[in-house]
């Protein structure tokens, strides 16, 4: 049994003496004398040499990759061979003034140059087809840049931040501008969109404040959430009769332009011009069925609109604080004008609410300090709270006999000295004389009539 034991012994120690010091043990099979075998079979190509020696060059997933560089290189000129730049492979080089990518290269990776912030100058060969999210993130001393034929996406971050970036060439290939691409390029003046375009994503332009010139194609279909917000320097757009979408804030702040057309084929437009402030003529093209949420929010310049018969609903908010709207055609197909719709609108002088609306939403006319006159039709059973209050101007309203219901401070602050009622109204004024005229907000002295 001893003898048993130590024979077992004498061959763990000599097992273990093997694999420590390498001994003869074999190793699994390499392809000796055939070149090294990738993970994916067959002979692994040539990896070029690096002149600089600042690259780290690898073979990886059926590419020949450059997968890093030394943070103090200042100049650097890829060697032919190379096909992708790998993720992250530049990134925070920021002595690095300079790159020459070989056309042998057809991807660049995400975050490929991110950070590179003294990056002045890079020639992106015609064989590249793929330009990574993040690509030259934070680029800030690029000031050009030409998108070769054959990129089909402009990734999500690409340029974000290249503040020196002035005039950027995009190829007809390119289909979709990625979330947020070129945001905060605020020395970007000039852009080429391609005619194959057909969205620009969230955010694509975002802040890019000398933006002072852009044309949309004809193939563009989708204008993407803040798209232009901030674009402070841009004085004309022309939206294309092709657009279908466009997102919520998509031109907000643009406080430059002064007319805008909305194709028909958009259906709703919440938000798209907030705060516009230099905007002085609008056209809504028939076809549009809701003027959205915000949609005109604060554009101060703004004096009139038309509205197509084709809409059927002024959403919330949608006129706040348009201070210089003096008139408003609103037609028959509108039956719903949501809350606050007009607000601070405080130069309109006088409304007609169409047959086929049924409440007057809350504060809808709110703070309409100049409105003299305004015709409810026999539609409207509902008055709702603060509708007209602070409408200073106001002296006389007829409420028409379908209104049943008027709500807490309907008129509170308003003008009013005369208010003539339906007979439906009059028992509970009657019950309750004292209580309706504070909870309306009636001023002291407005004289109450009801009709027979």
């Amino acid at each position: 049994m001893k003898k048993i034991v130590s024979l077992l012994l004498v061959a763990m120690l000599a097992l273990c003496m093997a694999v420590s010091c390498g001994g003869d043990m074999p190793l699994p099979d390499q392809g000796q004398g055939e070149g090294p075998v990738n993970p994916g079979g067959g002979e692994t190509p040539e990896i070029p040499d690096d002149p600089s020696g600042m690259l780290t060059i690898d073979y990886y997933g059926g590419d020949i990759v450059v997968s890093k560089c030394d943070t103090t290189a200042t100049s650097i000129t890829i060697p032919e061979g190379v096909t992708k730049i790998g993720d992250n492979a530049f990134m925070g080089c920021t002595n690095l003034t300079s790159v020459t990518i070989p056309d042998s290269v057809t991807t660049i990776g995400h975050g490929a140059f991110g950070n590179c912030t003294n990056l002045e100058t890079v020639v992106i060969p015609n064989g590249v087809t793929s330009i990574g999210n993040s690509a030259f993130y934070n680029c800030t001393s690029l000031s050009r840049i030409e998108i070769p034929d054959g990129v089909s996406s402009i990734g999500t971050w690409s340029f974000y931040n290249c503040t020196s970036l002035i005039d950027i060439k995009i190829p007809d290939s390119v289909s979709t501008i990625g979330n947020r691409a070129f945001e905060k390029c605020n020395n970007l003046v000039n852009v080429n969109l391609p005619n194959g375009l057909t969205k620009i994503d969230i955010g694509a332009f975002l802040e890019c404040t000398s933006l002072a010139d852009i044309n949309l194609p004809s193939s563009l279909a989708e204008i993407g959430t803040n798209a232009f917000e901030n674009c402070s320097s841009l004085k004309e757009i022309e939206i294309p009769d092709s657009v279908s979408t466009i997102g919520s804030h998509a031109f907000k702040s643009c406080t430059s332009l002064t007319s805008v057309v909305i194709p028909g084929n958009v259906s709703s437009f919440g938000g798209a011009f907030y705060g516009c402030t230099g905007l002085t003529s609008v056209t809504i093209s028939d076809g549009v069925t809701i003027i959205g949420a915000q949609a005109f929010f604060g554009c101060t310049s703004l004096t009139s609109v038309t509205i197509p018969d084709s809409v059927t609903e002024i959403s919330l908010l949608a006129f706040m604080n348009c201070t210089g709207l003096t008139r408003i055609t609103i037609p028959d197909s509108v039956a719903e004008i949501g809350y606050g719709a007009f607000v601070g609108c405080t130069s309109l002088v006088s409304i007609t609410i169409p047959d086929g609306v049924t409440s007057i939403s809350s504060d809808t006319f709110q703070g309409c300090t100049s409105l003299t006159e305004i015709t409810i039709p026999d539609s409207v059973t509902e008055i709702a709270a603060g509708a007209f209050e602070s409408c200073h101007g106001l002296t006389s309203l007829t409420i028409p006999e379908s209104v049943t219901s008027i709500g807490k401070g309907a008129f509170e602050y308003s003008g009013l000295a005369a208010l003539s009622l339906p007979s439906s109204l009059k028992e509970a004024y009657t019950a309750q004389k004292g209580d309706i005229l504070k909870d309306w907000g009636l001023p002291i002295g407005c004289t109450v009539t009801f009709r027979n």
